[in-house]
């Protein structure tokens, strides 16, 4: 993002955060759980553009507010947590630091990025040191992601729990993806990016990832957590993408302990 855009950004969300005080309420119709800004639709986004997308106080997406829901369920509020946070999410190291019961690492391959450097194929921690571990839209950019998968397995503690989420396709550039596809043989970024949609990513998740966690140990439960949300909260906090196709396993989540 060059200068002007992010100057254009920066003007475009003061204007939507404040244009809300000027609407009656009947127009304001979505809400971000995060921040509480309301307003008739958040911002678009992506590379291929997601109306309704991006809040403009806080910038989270609509991935961030469902696991914001669902992670104030799961959460314990007392006793004592380590949390071990990868790739972190600006908007999530809010919250996991808003609790006062936890003792909260980020971790990412780029120092710049979180607390510390870590290779997540080679975790520098013990056996058992975390109780939480969260990991989204991670394992997708790396070549081998059972290492990866084994690692984190490692590091959770016997009583934790780990939230590994990845994007799933059922279909991708107009064809199926029964598991998952992945081909190293394609090594160029136009090509990754021709193949799997980002010039970073090294596959495309099928419905298989839950097999892919459990075949290092997790357990895994796969719970279809915004279906058990009323419609009109799914709606007001725009928690899915509203570009079709949506796929049905955009509002899963992949709790996984030993």
């Amino acid at each position: 993002m060059n200068l002007y855009q992010k100057l254009q950004k920066k003007l475009q969300d003061v204007y939507y955060t404040s244009l809300p005080v000027l609407l009656p309420q009947s127009r304001l119709k979505v809400e971000c759980p995060f921040c509480g800004w309301r307003g008739e639709s958040f911002l678009p986004n992506g590379v291929e553009v997601r109306p309704n997308a991006r809040c403009p106080k806080c910038n989270s997406l609509e991935r961030h507010r469902l696991y914001y829901l669902y992670l104030k369920n799961v959460i314990p509020a007392g006793g004592k947590l380590k949390v071990l946070h990868f790739a972190p999410e600006k908007i999530l190291t809010r919250l996991f630091t808003s609790y006062q019961n936890i003792d909260y690492l980020s971790a990412d391959i780029d120092p710049s990025k979180a607390m510390v450097r870590e290779d997540i194929t080679r975790i520098s921690r013990q056996d058992n040191s975390f109780d939480i571990i969260f990991c989204s839209h991670v394992l997708e950019h790396i070549p081998d992601d059972r290492l990866a998968m084994r690692e984190l397995y490692r590091v959770l503690k016997p009583s934790g729990f780990a939230i590994l989420q990845v994007p799933i396709k059922d279909i991708f550039h107009g064809r199926v993806i029964e598991q998952t596809y992945e081909d190293f043989s394609i090594t160029t970024p136009e090509g990754r990016e021709k193949a799997f949609g980002q010039n970073d990513h090294v596959r495309v998740y099928g419905r298989d990832f839950k097999d892919r966690i459990a075949s290092v140990g997790f357990h895994v439960r796969e719970e279809k957590f915004v279906e058990s949300l009323p419609r009109e909260l799914v709606n007001k906090y725009a928690l899915l993408p509203s570009l079709p196709p949506v796929m049905e396993t955009e509002g899963w989540i992949y709790y996984c302990t030993k």
